[in-house]
């Protein structure tokens, strides 16, 4: 039995990696959005959500091209963000934290209602298929990869050196960087400190967007299972320390590793959130050990 479940550690490192290539994606979005305005999304996973139902509608239930879905679910996610940012956030400058991550909750409800309201609150739903699920297998190891799964993690990993790009070698990167350092500066060197913090939201719901339409061939696809990828995508961007991008998506990587390789061995339900929450657990007794320093945005 214990030689049998060894075998299977292959094939669920490919599903581990895509799994973690998801999560890298919505956490890089999630740790954007909190460096540049300093605050912690916890609607994060509903953009998502709504977005990808968005896509939903669009390929599937419409009959488009997934690609197509996916651009829309990309707007949708932008769109949502920027007015979150722009109706809801912006007004709250200077207010406490507290006051704006409720705020952010708020828009958790109001997006997961809307969404069970137009498409049915606990249905399944059919997953937004891009790419064909057939693939190939893999030399000495004898896993087959389905070019889905090949996507997703081709798509992550793209997604993490461009956004490592935009921030490095862009003006509007230079300018996020300053506004996550210090607003108060960025504004004297005439940087637009509420544009800079509109594209941030862009961005990083535009990042949950794609990471939403990704997972749902990975999951069971309704309003909720997708709302709560936002623990996961939190759970990575603290292995990042909410800072770092490169260790997001190390942490992204290892956050899916961790979930599916104890699957391997154990049939239990909920193996895969117990080991989330003890990531959590020890992540946070690490980040505020004393003596622990901050790491820049890059």
């Amino acid at each position: 039995m214990l030689a049998s479940s060894w075998s299977l550690l292959p094939s669920f490192t490919v599903i581990g990696l895509v799994l973690g290539g998801v999560y890298a994606m919505a956490a890089i979005g999630l740790v954007l959005i909190f460096r540049v305005s300093g605050v912690l999304n916890f609607a994060h996973g509903a953009v998502a959500m709504f977005s990808t139902f968005v896509a939903y509608q669009i390929s599937v239930l419409w009959g488009a091209p997934g690609w197509l879905g996916l651009i829309c679910a990309v707007v949708a996610g932008s769109l949502i963000g920027l007015g979150i940012e722009v109706f809801t956030i912006r007004p709250l400058s200077g207010r406490p934290a507290l006051i704006k991550v409720v705020v952010t909750i708020g828009w958790l409800l109001v997006l997961q209602t809307l969404a069970g309201r137009i498409w049915g609150a606990t249905a399944y739903h059919r997953p937004v298929q891009l790419v064909s699920r057939s693939g190939f297998r893999l030399p000495l190891v004898h896993v087959v990869v389905g070019y889905d799964q090949l996507t997703t993690f081709v798509v992550a990993l793209g997604l993490a050196g461009a956004t490592a790009a935009l921030l490095r070698f862009t003006t509007l990167g230079t300018s996020m960087r300053a506004v996550a350092d210090n607003p108060d500066t960025a504004r004297l060197w005439g940087i637009s400190v509420n544009r800079v913090t509109a594209a941030s939201w862009m961005a990083g719901s535009a990042m949950a967007a794609i990471a939403g339409v990704l997972i749902t061939p990975l999951i069971n696809f309704d309003n909720y299972s997708l709302t709560i990828v936002v623990i996961d995508a939190f759970t990575a961007a603290l292995i990042g320390r909410l800072t770092s991008l490169p260790m997001t998506v190390v942490g992204g990587m290892f956050l899916g590793l961790a979930q599916t390789y104890p699957r391997a061995f154990f049939s239990s339900a909920g193996i895969g959130e117990l080991v989330t929450f003890a990531l959590v657990l020890v992540t946070l007794a690490v980040l505020f050990r004393p003596g622990t320093s901050r790491v820049r945005l890059a």
